[in-house]
C-alpha cells in the first residue's frame, strides 16, 4: 500500500472513530496541501483518490490555497470547520500558524493529522511522515557528491523559511556535511 493510501486509511479510520455511527457511513476528508498546482500535492491527490474509491463512502475534498501561505491555508481550513468535515488532513506552510485553526477544528470534533510537512503536536492528533528524516538529508548530500565528484561548492535551499519537513532535511544534510 503506497504512503498516499495509508494516509488515507488512516484518516478514514480516524475520522470514523470520532464521529458518531450516523455520520460514519459518508467520511468527508479534506486534503489541504502547501498549494496549489503543485505536481507532489496533485500525485498525493490521486493516491487519495484511488483509496476513497476502494474504501467507498469516503469523499476527499483537495484544496489548498493559491499562495503557499499560513495565513492563507487558515482561510483554507475556516471554510472546511464551516464545512463540517470529519477529518483535515494537512501539509502545513508553518507547523505554529496553524495550531489555533486546527485546535478550532478538533474543538469541533474534526479529527486533525498532518502529513508530509508537519504541524507542532498540540495542533493535530497524528502526524504521517513520509520517510526518514535523516535519509533524506544523507540522500541530498550524496546527490550533490555524485554530481560534484571533484567537490566544489554547494548551496542547499528551502522552498520556505517555514516549511518545517524541508528545515529538517536541511538540518539532517548539514550533518553529513563533510568539513
Amino acid at each position: 500500500m503506497s504512503f498516499l493510501k495509508k494516509l488515507l486509511v488512516t484518516a478514514a479510520f480516524s475520522a470514523a472513530m470520532f464521529v458518531n455511527a450516523a455520520y460514519a457511513e459518508n467520511v468527508k476528508i479534506a486534503l489541504v496541501v502547501k498549494s496549489l498546482g503543485n505536481g507532489f500535492f496533485d500525485a498525493a491527490n490521486k493516491g487519495a483518490e484511488e483509496a476513497a474509491k476502494e474504501l467507498g463512502d469516503v469523499e476527499v475534498i483537495y484544496t489548498g490555497p493559491t499562495k503557499a501561505t499560513a495565513e492563507a491555508q487558515i482561510e483554507v481550513i475556516n471554510s472546511l470547520i464551516a464545512q463540517k468535515v470529519n477529518a483535515i488532513a494537512v501539509s502545513a506552510n508553518d507547523a505554529d500558524a496553524l495550531v489555533p485553526v486546527l485546535k478550532k477544528a478538533m474543538d469541533r470534533g474534526i479529527t486533525v493529522i498532518s502529513w508530509d510537512s508537519g504541524v507542532a503536536k498540540e495542533g493535530r492528533q497524528l502526524h504521517l511522515n513520509p520517510s526518514d528524516t535523516g535519509l533524506i538529508g544523507e540522500t541530498i548530500i550524496k546527490l550533490a557528491a555524485d554530481y560534484l565528484p571533484e567537490g566544489g561548492d554547494v548551496a542547499i535551499l528551502s522552498a520556505s523559511s517555514t516549511a518545517t519537513n524541508q528545515n529538517a532535511w536541511i538540518e539532517a544534510a548539514k550533518k553529513v556535511l563533510p568539513e
